[in-house]
This record gives structure tokens, C-alpha cells and sequence, in this order.
């Protein structure tokens, strides 16, 4: 009976060892009503590069922060004071908020995402939440744990502080894509995306914030990178101005133009007068899109003579001052079936040079003659009028030169020479007539500030021979309104009809251009107007009256921007 009662005793002591054990064990597994982990993991988001030039920034990252609101914490005496102080800070309703915690909270979410916040926002909310802990407007739980509202990275939203300027070449940022669309953002998509999100993880305080000790890990986000660029953004905007005047005045589709530093082959401007805001995209701004001067091709009329010419000095085919027949403004040989060749201005003899400098169709025709197919053909494929310019923009659409057994063909190689039947853009124009400027050397044009390449295409002694002759042009010739006195002013018109294809031309539609040079004692620009489907009276349609003038405006705005100097300037 006595061991019995000691064997009783026994287990009676083991089984309360073991129900203390088990109580031990739920108290340590067993998470409390308000258990908080004490363990957390925070992501810091990477935000996409910025692209600037100079003091301004073009294009930019702004993270998103999310507000966390926890309402089992918040003090029901004070929660109305939480509302209205949040109101304030964030401008959005104390009602809106009430009605968004009730919503969820009634759903069973604990913790309720109140807001989404900019950077600014978010420090002057860190200081909000200082001001409501000291207030103690979040009662604190069983476990003696408060917490306030939670503070977290969400993403970014990309920002055009200057809405439409450097559009359509700037592009933007596709949210939904996770990508740049069109133009520089797309370009340089890789360099600019953000690369790897940061986070923090480590024990939190009774507040709920990072405990920073041995065990805390820390990795900083790897943001995308900046991207530089060459553009001058106050000339950049004037033109950009000018050109949607010009549009109006002149009825045109679209105007366009660029300005290039002519040794360096950066662009410090390249404008549309066709633009749109970014970040509010319509319906109507969809055809504004379209980057023009690399995906518009067209015939680009007598601005091709110059680099005809250039060829022909290269195969030692003219003489600049020889004299060849001008046939009183009407010529048509035999291999014309169709109308004969016709010059504005009718002249009985007149020099080669001012074949260029008048703009002769017949003078240039007869010139060309005196090239073979294969010498024409390469001297083309040396300015690389059948190539993309290389400028840093997607999508171009490069050039189109007649095929070498066209080129046998009188008529198709004389209506190469002025500028019929030879399709391109118009940054392979800009590249092809930097040559003459450069001393006969290329240059690839470039907005961003990146290295560029270059390669000699005519002898420099040539090259000069051009400049001298396009600046006759500017003195006495088709471009006299744009020049300017104390500065070296050269370049040269293109008037074309705009193509209907198989149907022909459109007699009161054409695309006129003007690429000429502004230099002054230290600088040298290469710059380039064209007009798209110009509907202008006459005689304003004409590249005299319209592309030359707009060249002239542009030089006008340079020498306000400090970038030119007339040597006359007071």
C-alpha cells in the first residue's frame, strides 16, 4: 500500500512536470493576440537613371512610399485627430481616408495601405509621425508594442518637369512595360533601367523600426544610370517655338531642325514643331509620336546638287570655273522622252559653280554626265546617303539611292543629281553636308553625350572648295536671306514636289529644305531646316522663302544664346 501511494505520488509529480512543460512550450510557441515578428524585411526600390543636360533635368525618377496604417493601434479618443492631421499633410479628405480604413478593416485586413506619397511627402509625414507618437495617438498592445503608421518603398513614376520640349526625341517611360517607348528613353533603355532593388532586414524595436546592430543586413538599390546629353536646352526651346510659328505661317505638315556642333558631332538641337507632353499622352498626340527626322524619307531636290558636285570634284570631272550651256532655262536631249529639263532662272552659258549657286537642273544634269555609273553610285555610298545616320535614336529608317543599273541611265542619273528618285532622311542630310564643313571628314551625330566616330569621305582640299561655292550661294545665289554680317553664313536650298508614288507628284505639295553652316572665329555649326508638305502660295513654298529664312532666325536665336559672334558685334 505504501509503495502504491509513493508510485501515485510519482507520477502525479512527472505529469505535472510535463503539463508545466507543455504550458512553457504553448507560451513560447503560441503567438498573442497583437504578436508582432520581430524579425522584418524591408525592399528599398531602384529607380530608373535620370536624363539631364547642363542644370536641367529632362527626365526623372520620383519614388512612391506607401502608408501602412495599423487601426488596431490607433487610439479611438484620438482618431479623429489622426485623420485631420494626415489631411494635411497629404491634402487628401479626412473622410476618404475613414471611409478607406473602414472598408478594409471590415474586410479583416489588419494592415491597410492609407496612401501612396512622393518623396517630399513621405520626410514631412516622418516628422508627422513623430509629432502622433508623442501625442500618443497609437496605444500600445499587450505585448507593450505600439505601432504608428508604416512607411514603405513601393516603385517610382517617371517625371517630364518641362512637359513637351525635346519631344518626340525624348520619348518616355512605359509604366505597364517596365521600359522606355520611342526616342533617347528606349535608345538608352539599358543604361537607364533600374538594375537591382535594395532591402534591409534585421530585429525591430517596440515601434516597429530596424534595430541597426550585427545582425541588421543592409543593401543599398542599384539605380539605373544618367544619362547626359549635348543639347543646349534654351536654344533647344526657342526653336522648338519658332518652328510651330513657322508651321502655321507656312501650312505645313511639319517643320523640323537641328543644330550640330560641326567638328564634335554633337547635336545641341534637334526640334519638331510637331510635340507632345509625356506624361498626359491623347489621342491627338499620337501622330506626334513619329520622329521625323530619322523616319521620314523623302526626295530631297536640289540640296542634292552640292553633293553631286563634291563627287565630281573627287573624280577630278569639273572645273569650277569652266562654262557650260544653260540652253536659255529649257534642255531636252534625246534620252528625255517626257518635258525637258527646266531651270527657274534661264541663263545661255553659266559656270559650274553656279550651277550650284543659282541651282541649275540643266547645268547639273549635263555635269553628271561625265561620271560613270560606278563613280556616281560610290560617291553616294560614300556620304552614306543609303545608310542610317547612326544617331543615337531607334527605329530609323534609312535612305534609298537608285540601283547601279539605273544609274546607266541618263535620265535616272540626271534626275539623281538634283535630287528626284533618291529618297532620304533628314539626319543623313545633316550628317552628309557636315563633310563639307569638317574639312571633308564625317562625323556620326549624337544627342547624348557619348563617344561618336568619324572617317574622311572627300579631301579636304575639296571640302573647302564646296564651302567656298555653298557660301556664293548665301551671298549671291538661292539663299541670300540668310546671311548675316560678321559671320561666315553657307549652305544650300532644296525645293521638291512631294511624291504621290506610281501617281506621280503633287503640284501643290513639296518638302523644302536648307542645310547650311554657321561659323564663327572659334565655332562652326552644321545646321538643317526642312519643311514637310509645305502647301504655302507662291512664291513662299520655295526653300528661299521659307527654310532660308527659318536657318536665319535660327542663327539669330545662337547669337542671343552666346553661341555665335559676329565679329562686327558691339
Amino acid at each position: 500500500m505504501k509503495n502504491f501511494r509513493l508510485i501515485l505520488i510519482f507520477l502525479s509529480f512527472f505529469l505535472a512536470l510535463i503539463f508545466l512543460y507543455a504550458v512553457f512550450l504553448f507560451l513560447s510557441i503560441a503567438k498573442p493576440k497583437y504578436y508582432i515578428k520581430p524579425y522584418t524585411l524591408k525592399k528599398e526600390t531602384a529607380v530608373r537613371g535620370n536624363i539631364y543636360t547642363k542644370n536641367y533635368t529632362l527626365a526623372k525618377s520620383e519614388k512612391n512610399y506607401g502608408i501602412y496604417v495599423y487601426p488596431d493601434f490607433l487610439d479611438k479618443d484620438k482618431i479623429d485627430l489622426f485623420y485631420n492631421l494626415f489631411s494635411i499633410y497629404t491634402n487628401i479628405p479626412a473622410e476618404k481616408l475613414k471611409k478607406r480604413v473602414n472598408f478594409y478593416y471590415s474586410k479583416g485586413i489588419k494592415r491597410i495601405l492609407l496612401a501612396k506619397v512622393d518623396l517630399k511627402t513621405k520626410q514631412n509625414l516622418l516628422y508627422l509621425r513623430k509629432v502622433l507618437d508623442k501625442n500618443r495617438v497609437f496605444k500600445s498592445n499587450d505585448a507593450g508594442i505600439r505601432r504608428g503608421f508604416e512607411i514603405l518603398s513601393l516603385d517610382f513614376k517617371r517625371v517630364y518637369p518641362y512637359k513637351d520640349i525635346l519631344e518626340p526625341v525624348l520619348g518616355r517611360y512605359r509604366k505597364d512595360k517596365k521600359k522606355g517607348e520611342n526616342g533617347l528613353e528606349e535608345y538608352y533603355n539599358y543604361y537607364l533601367k533600374a538594375k537591382k532593388d535594395g532591402i534591409k532586414k534585421g530585429y525591430r524595436d517596440v515601434l516597429g523600426n530596424i534595430v541597426y546592430d550585427g545582425e541588421a543586413v543592409i543593401k543599398q538599390p542599384i539605380n539605373g544610370n544618367d544619362l547626359p546629353l549635348n543639347i543646349n536646352l534654351a536654344l533647344q526651346r526657342k526653336i522648338e517655338l519658332l518652328l510651330s510659328s513657322q508651321k502655321e505661317k507656312f501650312n505645313a505638315k511639319e517643320v523640323v531642325a537641328a543644330v550640330m556642333d560641326t567638328r564634335t558631332g554633337k547635336i545641341i538641337a534637334i526640334a519638331s514643331s510637331n510635340r507632345y507632353n509625356p506624361s498626359f499622352i491623347t489621342k491627338e498626340d499620337i501622330p506626334n509620336m513619329k520622329i521625323s527626322v530619322i523616319r521620314e524619307v523623302f526626295e530631297p531636290g536640289s540640296v542634292m546638287k552640292a553633293i553631286t558636285f563634291a563627287i565630281l570634284l573627287e573624280h577630278n570631272k569639273v572645273n569650277p570655273y569652266e562654262f557650260i550651256k544653260g540652253y536659255n532655262g529649257r534642255w531636252k536631249p534625246k534620252w528625255r522622252k517626257k518635258e525637258p529639263i527646266k531651270d527657274d532662272k534661264a541663263f545661255d552659258w553659266i559656270s559650274a559653280e553656279n550651277v550650284i549657286v543659282y541651282s541649275s537642273n540643266i547645268g547639273i544634269s549635263q555635269l553628271v554626265l561625265r561620271l560613270s555609273a560606278n563613280e556616281f553610285l560610290e560617291g553616294l555610298k560614300k556620304f552614306e546617303l543609303d545608310k542610317k545616320s547612326g544617331i543615337d535614336l531607334p527605329y530609323e529608317i534609312n535612305g534609298k539611292i537608285r540601283s547601279l543599273k539605273l544609274l546607266y541611265y541618263p535620265v535616272y542619273k540626271t534626275t539623281t543629281a538634283y535630287g528626284y528618285g533618291i529618297k532620304v532622311n533628314f539626319m543623313e542630310l545633316l550628317k552628309a553636308y557636315n563633310v563639307f564643313n569638317n574639312n571633308g571628314i564625317m562625323v556620326v551625330p549624337k544627342i547624348a553625350d557619348v563617344k561618336t566616330e568619324q572617317k574622311r569621305v572627300i579631301s579636304a582640299k575639296n571640302a573647302n572648295i564646296m564651302l567656298n561655292i555653298l557660301r556664293k550661294v548665301v551671298l549671291k545665289g538661292t539663299a541670300r536671306k540668310a546671311n548675316i554680317k560678321g559671320l561666315f553664313i553657307a549652305g544650300k536650298t532644296g525645293t521638291a514636289h512631294v511624291s504621290k508614288g506610281a501617281l506621280g507628284y503633287k503640284e501643290d505639295t513639296y518638302n523644302v529644305s536648307f542645310f547650311g553652316f554657321a561659323n564663327d572665329e572659334k565655332n562652326r555649326y552644321t545646321i538643317g531646316v526642312t519643311f514637310f508638305d509645305i502647301k504655302a502660295k507662291w512664291p513662299d513654298y520655295f526653300a528661299s522663302n521659307s527654310a532660308v529664312p527659318t536657318f536665319r532666325q535660327i542663327v539669330d536665336i545662337m547669337i542671343k544664346e552666346n553661341l555665335l559672334k559676329a565679329v562686327d558685334a558691339k
